[in-house]
């Protein structure tokens, strides 16, 4: 990016926070940005490389749903202002971001979901089929389903594509994600008893970091 500050702290790679930030004015995320600089961090070039979610609030943006997957952390933006009044990068444990009103809604534990992500991708070894016309676009589901582990097929699978990789423990499962105006490209899964879920199998799965495959099947 080539930012030059005069006193600009300069860290070890592996100790240099990779933030992204959402959810803020942009006015405000410059003013973040600034202060990141001088202690030596780094805006992520890409959600696979942030280290640090900086948010108010738990928010379904594509930077969340992204971030969620891959960061060691989600803080709140009074880390990086302590961070700043100390001139260091400080633990992160007392500006953890919680947010009671997202987890009832959703009802999850942002806590446990990041835990279990550390621990393992949640769509690891899946692959997705994503119908042309979902919302939120093909390229945002994309983003959200790689940086959980799991592979997007370009090319809709046949019916018999898909019982050679259910009847083959060695090949990855395939999940099939639609939407209400695509349903007419689903007909021969249907014709044939073959799960179809929403979006929000992705969304709120990767969110809540669980494989729910009841909730979210078009019947």
């Amino acid at each position: 990016m080539g930012h030059h500050h005069h006193h600009h702290m300069k860290l070890t790679p592996e100790l240099t926070p990779f933030v992204l930030f959402t959810g803020f004015e942009p006015v405000q995320v410059q003013q973040y940005i600034k202060k990141l600089y001088i202690l030596g961090g780094e805006v992520a070039e890409s959600a696979q490389k942030c280290t640090h979610l900086i948010a108010s609030k738990v928010t379904r943006t594509v930077k969340f749903l992204t971030a969620i997957s891959v960061v060691k952390h989600i803080v709140t933006p009074e880390w990086l202002e302590e961070c700043f009044r100390c001139q260091k990068f400080i633990d992160e444990q007392n500006y953890i971001l919680r947010d009671a009103e997202a987890e009832v809604l959703f009802s999850f534990s942002l806590e446990e979901s990041l835990k279990r992500a550390h621990v393992s991708p949640l769509f690891k070894a899946k692959y997705f089929y994503i119908t042309p016309g979902i919302c939120p676009s093909l390229s945002t589901m994309k983003a959200i389903v790689e940086c959980a582990g799991g592979k997007v097929l370009s090319k809709q699978p046949s019916f018999r594509k898909l019982m050679e990789h259910k009847q083959n423990s060695s090949l990855s499962e395939i999940i099939l994600i639609s939407c209400e105006n695509d349903l007419h490209l689903c007909r021969e899964y249907f014709a044939r008893g073959i799960d179809v879920h929403n979006a929000e199998f992705v969304l709120t799965g990767v969110l809540t970091q669980t494989l729910d495959y009841e909730s979210y099947k078009f019947n």
